[in-house]
């Protein structure tokens, strides 16, 4: 069965324009993102920013076979772009600790889709 999940981390107060740019900049890399998820064995992913009245939140979706082993993988990687993300996470995150409660109700792809 395929793992989805969703998170949110409390971005810090006057980072969100940090995140932007970085997030800008893996878009530009987009070659070098996907390599990264091919070896992380993540299908796909897609990040959010939540803005609220409390701030804003990076909010993440994620697919995967294993999820357990995509965040192993993720943390023992050693490609540049998974450097700079942790690095860039570690900046503008609060705590990067997952505050969302999320229960899956459903997951359903399209066989057909492209």
């Amino acid at each position: 069965m395929t793992d989805v999940v969703l998170t949110k981390q409390k971005i810090e107060g006057g980072k969100t324009a940090q995140l932007k740019e970085w997030m800008d900049e893996v878009c530009e890399r987009e070659d070098e993102a996907i390599e990264t998820l091919k070896s992380e064995g993540m299908h796909s992913e897609t990040a959010f920013i939540e803005h609220t009245a409390k701030g804003d939140f990076l909010v993440y979706y994620m697919r995967a076979d294993d999820m357990e082993q995509v965040f192993e993988s993720f943390e023992e990687s050693t490609h540049d772009i998974d450097e700079e993300h942790k690095q860039v996470m570690h900046e503008v995150l609060e705590s990067g600790e997952n505050i969302g409660d999320y229960e899956l109700l459903y997951h359903i792809d399209n066989p057909e889709r492209p």
